[in-house]
């Protein structure tokens, strides 16, 4: 993000920490925290940048932060709240500045899936699960063995869900502190 403008950095800050608190206590990310986040970034855009500068910033990071989670929404590997909180994440950041965060809070949300799976004996049905995802995608259902009734293959029951908001917390703050 080559720099943090002064209203960004503390915006976006308290946008991750209260939606990664949610996310701990409440296993969601609450849409209104998201409406907030878009609005003023929105207004923090505009004001730093101009009207016309600063709604094609804003629409950059939101299109860019969504478009990085959406494949792991699309294979319910997260949750739209997820996908939504780095859109907000994004409208502060720009579409580089998004980008950046997207990727290392997927880097963050890997290493703490693999730790997990580790912790809780479950990297066979991890990798099990990881490779039904692709071939879901890479491949028709139609005829395929071990479908279900919605021609999804099956997937194994693992260690739970992680709280993801947190993981695009701590990699949306690496990614400001790395930018200063």
């Amino acid at each position: 993000m080559n720099g943090v403008p002064f209203p960004v950095g503390p915006c976006v800050l308290a946008l991750v920490v209260v939606a990664a608190i949610y996310d701990l206590h409440a296993r969601r990310i609450p849409n209104w925290l998201v409406v907030i986040g878009l609005g003023v970034g929105f207004a923090v855009q505009c004001a730093l940048h101009g009207t016309v500068d600063g709604m094609k910033f804003w629409a950059a990071g939101v299109l860019t932060g969504g478009a990085v989670l959406l494949p792991g929404y699309l294979l319910r590997m997260m949750g739209a709240g997820d996908v939504k909180l780095m859109a907000a994440v994004g409208c502060f950041c720009g579409g580089s500045g998004a980008f950046e965060a997207a990727i290392m809070a997927c880097a963050v949300g890997g290493v703490w899936a693999l730790f997990e799976m580790l912790r809780h004996r479950q990297m066979r049905a991890g990798l099990h699960n990881m490779a039904a995802a692709l071939i879901d995608v890479s491949m028709p259902a139609s005829g395929a063995p071990n479908e279900g009734e919605t021609g999804k293959r099956t997937r194994r029951a693992t260690a739970g869900t992680l709280p993801y908001g947190v993981a695009i917390a701590i990699g949306t703050m690496l990614s400001l502190f790395a930018s200063i």
